[in-house]
């Protein structure tokens, strides 16, 4: 289909849904929202009558047209906004009538790092499966350097022995689709040395 002026492809609806179906839960896709309030709140509502949990992508920024926390906040409670790492600071936790409710950053490979981090172990616990968190040891392929203040999890391909970190930015489809796992890199680290043991952390 061919986009018209402002529009993008989604990815994350596609992913998310794989990536809860991939665990063990029924997904369902319910569209996608216009920039516009009363768009947003009716379809995490509509969300909330069918579903344990709601997972929304995009929109929690805290620009002009991202909507989500307040409509959040009006239907229950933002618990967090905003979190201290790289990619995908822009993230939303709240509750609403018991049920939790996930903002997601939109860009795709923040989406799917911050799904592996928060919305994984929360949906395995809720449907009684053990910690299934797949990690391996490799060598890091080349030097990285890091922001330091924020922890960092940097996309990474497997080769052979070597984790292949990849440089681009989040927003690159690219970085999701060419990623294996991720890397993290704690806060007050600036520097990973090229041929330093890393732990890759699968997505999913």
């Amino acid at each position: 289909t061919e986009l018209r002026y402002g529009q993008i492809y989604d990815i994350n609806g596609r992913a998310i849904v794989d990536a809860v179906r991939e665990l063990g839960g029924e997904a369902f896709f319910l569209g996608i929202a216009r920039d516009d309030r009363e768009s947003l709140k009716a379809l995490i509502e509509k969300a909330l009558e069918c579903c344990d949990m709601v997972l929304l992508s995009g929109g929690a920024s805290g620009g002009i047209r991202d909507l989500t926390s307040s409509i959040i906040e009006e239907l229950g409670e933002v618990r967090i906004h905003g979190i201290a790492i790289q990619p995908g600071k822009p993230t939303i936790i709240g509750l609403i009538n018991g049920k939790p409710v996930f903002g997601l950053p939109g860009y795709p490979t923040s989406c799917l790092t911050n799904f592996t981090l928060l919305v994984a172990p929360l949906l395995r616990k809720l449907l009684g499966r053990e910690s299934e968190v797949r990690k391996v040891k490799k060598k890091l392929a080349h030097k990285v350097f890091s922001v330091k203040g924020r922890r960092q999890f940097l996309p990474v391909r497997i080769e052979g022995e070597k984790a292949l970190p990849i440089l681009k930015g989040s927003g690159a489809v690219t970085s999701f689709v060419d990623a294996d796992g991720f890397i993290e890199v704690p806060e007050n680290v600036e520097i990973l040395e090229a041929g330093e043991e890393v732990e890759v952390t699968f997505f999913g």
